[in-house]
């Protein structure tokens, strides 16, 4: 396991104080000691308080850490992107819930249920994860977890804590405030959380307004706890309501998306070693339709994207049971089972009553979809020596998926001169068996290797297996406008599903090798090179095109297709003291590389959304109550991609941002300046612009969409 790989932060602000109950690393107990598996809040370039301040997206949180990108989704809902794979093939837990997109276009990833604001904890492992971290996943795992209990120390009397916070950014009229609260005894808490956020438009470089990026969150929670001698048993519930959500670089938005859940958590340790029990249900209600940005369209002749409503509703239902049992001196059992369920149903209301390309049927694109999976896993942790740290884990997976029949917006193949061929794909789609079993093998093997206090190698292997998702296998229509609605690329084209997929697998070494001072506080040095073969990788075949109304420019229709695929890659990381004095404080500088190249084997395309070389480089003064950073963003030009899903190329740019933040008792007050030259530039992960360019705004010009200009933030936190 690489402690290069496995990050780790934990917040300086939002925090209650109190004496909580400890979580070790990645706040899940079975996952071994931090000697095999650390995080440490003082490896991040930054505190999580001053991420917090650019962004609304949790996942942004991530944002230039070694190895990871993130894939443009809406304000509040980006797809991260480890080592080139990202989305499903990350599993991602939020509180020890494995939760699933609703949604054909992946507007409700799995990071969107949870606000900045209400993040303690949040931590990636990427490739050769145990075993224990989780299944059904090539890329790695993310653990989020949320403020946790506090509790009285034995003998006090009623304890009460909490906190408020507010920010504002200029680049969107971006609002946002965000509490908690908190009162207990030693043995009986119970807490609130609640946050909103509120943008608009942001302008980019130009000054130009990009449209379909405003957004709204609200999101309220609350947790009971009980604690024991040496056991915590949790109940969480909350909700969330997001009225409105643009997606520049999708044909839809979201216009409301609503989902409840409920967690109960029970840990505790006996004299045989731990048990972690989780058990979790989660019910989203989702809407898409086309907002008003992308509706009128001035051209001559009038161009105008109809209105599509589409309804989805998803359940996400799982348990997990994980032990954790020493034997033979140094030697340590990890044991688990785990179930979780992902219900679907997908529908679009007809918008006509007569006979038309989107009427009077309602259009059925998942009819009770189920993905059920089941998991057993075994994972042996042992001290070799003093220096010989290993880790060997097997996990078997069953996965059974299935899906009732279908229907088009008519029992017909056209509609008026439009060919639709709805009858013919539903026709075809039902005569079919739906039900899909998948006997997944993961395995996993690492070292680690510290011969000195200066000096860390560790290597590992990994076989990890991803079986498809619902829209992967059972969207059915082939018909452009429809297969354009199964889309969370952001490229502008279309996807049809493919029954016969089978489970991508994936190979995967990586090395590691850090080296730092004795106390790990004056240097360091971390460079992790790793390969991954993937065999059935889920990439695409040419299925069709079509030409757009008006122009000249195509967009392809593609169907999901099994494929080899080859990444490799490179991720450097490194921190030194630069000053430590009483005049200037303590001066650090911080700096991440990472490189990543992906290729189809079988075709010798560029896989989609491979991140261009990037880096960072922050240095950070600490003096008194002030935490002062300058931080430079790089990235190269992007020259590899997909031509297939006509990827667009972008050209490289450079970013500075700047902040400072004072800290007075409890009192946090935090200003920062990002892209401070207010420079112009095309997010490399971003896709296009669909509002500036399929939508007819600008027919025969396909636009990269543009990142940020300047803004101006300020946060305020006062904790209590």
């Amino acid at each position: 396991m690489r402690k290069s790989q496995s990050i780790f932060i934990r917040p300086l602000v939002f925090l209650l104080t109190a004496s909580a109950v400890p979580l070790p690393a990645l706040c899940i107990e079975a996952i071994g000691p931090e000697t095999v598996i650390t995080g440490n809040s003082e490896k991040t370039e930054a505190p999580l308080a001053s991420r917090r301040l650019k962004t609304s997206d949790t996942a942004s949180l991530l944002k230039n850490e070694p190895g990871v990108a993130l894939a443009t989704g809406g304000g509040v809902s980006s797809l991260p992107i480890v080592h080139g794979l990202g989305d499903d093939r990350l599993i991602i837990y939020v509180d020890g819930m494995c939760l699933t997109s609703a949604c054909a276009n992946h507007m409700n990833p799995p990071l969107s249920y949870i606000a900045p604001s209400n993040v303690s904890s949040i931590g990636v492992k990427a490739g050769v994860a145990p075993v224990s971290f989780g299944g059904d996943n090539i890329g790695g795992t993310i653990h989020v977890e949320s403020d946790q209990p506090v509790f009285a120390k034995l003998g006090e009397d009623v304890k009460t804590s909490g906190s408020a916070s507010t920010y504002y950014r200029s680049i969107n009229q971006s609002t946002g405030a965000a509490f908690s609260g908190a009162v207990a005894n030693s043995n009986l808490s119970f807490g609130v959380t609640g946050s909103i956020d509120h943008a608009k438009n942001y302008k980019d470089g130009h000054g130009n307004t990009v449209t379909s990026t405003y957004y709204e969150s609200r999101n309220i929670g609350a947790t009971l706890a009980l604690k024991g001698d040496s056991s915590l048993l949790t109940l969480k519930a909350g909700h969330q309501s997001i009225p409105g959500q643009g997606f520049v670089n999708q044909w839809m938005d979201m216009i409301d998306n609503n989902a409840s859940f409920i967690n109960l958590g029970y840990k505790n340790s006996f004299g045989w070693g731990k048990l972690d029990a989780t058990a979790f249900w989660q019910n989203t209600y989702h809407r898409m339709d086309s907002g008003d940005d992308k509706l009128p369209i001035n051209l001559t002749p009038p161009v105008m994207m109809p209105y599509m409503p589409m309804e989805t509703r998803g359940i996400d239902l799982g348990y997990s049971l994980k032990t954790e049992i020493p034997f033979a001196e140094k030697n340590i059992l990890r044991l688990g089972h785990e179930f979780h369920r992902f219900t679907l149903n997908d529908s679009w209301p007809p918008i006509s009553a007569t006979l038309g390309s989107m009427g009077p049927n309602t259009f059925v694109n998942i009819n009770d979809g189920r993905r059920d999976r089941y998991s057993l896993f075994a994972e042996w942790e042992s001290k070799v020596t003093k220096e010989v740290t290993t880790i060997l884990g097997l996990r078997g997976e069953l996965v059974r998926m299935n899906t009732g029949n279908v229907q088009g917006y008519n029992n017909s193949n056209m509609a008026g001169m439009m060919i639709t061929n709805y009858l013919r794909d539903s026709n075809a789609f039902n005569a079919q068996d739906h039900a899909r079993n998948d006997n997944n093998l993961d395995i996993t093997a690492q070292a680690r290797f510290e011969p000195t206090s200066n000096a860390t190698y560790e290597v590992g292997y990994g076989r990890k297996t991803r079986s498809p998702n619902l829209y992967e296998r059972y969207a059915w229509s082939t018909s452009w406008m429809c297969s354009g609605m199964i889309n969370w690329a952001g490229d502008g084209n279309g996807y049809v599903g493919n029954l016969n997929l089978r489970p991508e697998v994936a190979n995967t070494v990586s090395l590691s090798a850090e080296w730092h001072d004795s106390s790990r506080k004056s240097w360091e040095l971390k460079i992790t090179p790793y390969y991954s073969y993937v065999s059935d990788y889920i990439d695409v075949n040419y299925y069709g095109s079509k030409t757009w109304t008006g122009g000249s420019e195509v967009r392809n229709i593609l169907q999901f297709a099994n494929h080899d695929a080859r990444i490799y890659g490179l991720d450097v990381s490194g921190k030194v003291g630069v000053w430590d004095n009483g005049s200037f404080g303590h001066g650090q500088l911080n700096g991440a590389l990472g490189y990543v190249h992906g290729s189809n084997s079988d075709t010798g395309n560029s896989l989609y959304h491979m991140m261009p070389l990037n880096g960072s480089l922050t240095l950070e003064q600490k003096i008194s109550g002030w935490t002062n950073g300058v931080e430079m963003q790089l990235v190269s030009g992007k020259t590899e991609a997909d031509a297939l899903r006509k990827e667009p190329t972008t050209p490289g740019f450079m970013l500075l941002n700047l902040r400072t933040a004072y800290q007075w008792k409890n009192l946090r007050l935090d200003f920062g300046i990002t892209n401070v030259f207010d420079r112009f530039y095309y997010l490399p992960l971003g896709g296009i612009n669909y509002d500036q360019s399929l939508a007819g705004k600008r027919l025969n010009l396909i636009e990269s969409l543009a990142g940020q200009g300047r803004s101006f933030n300020v946060g305020l936190t006062q904790t209590f």
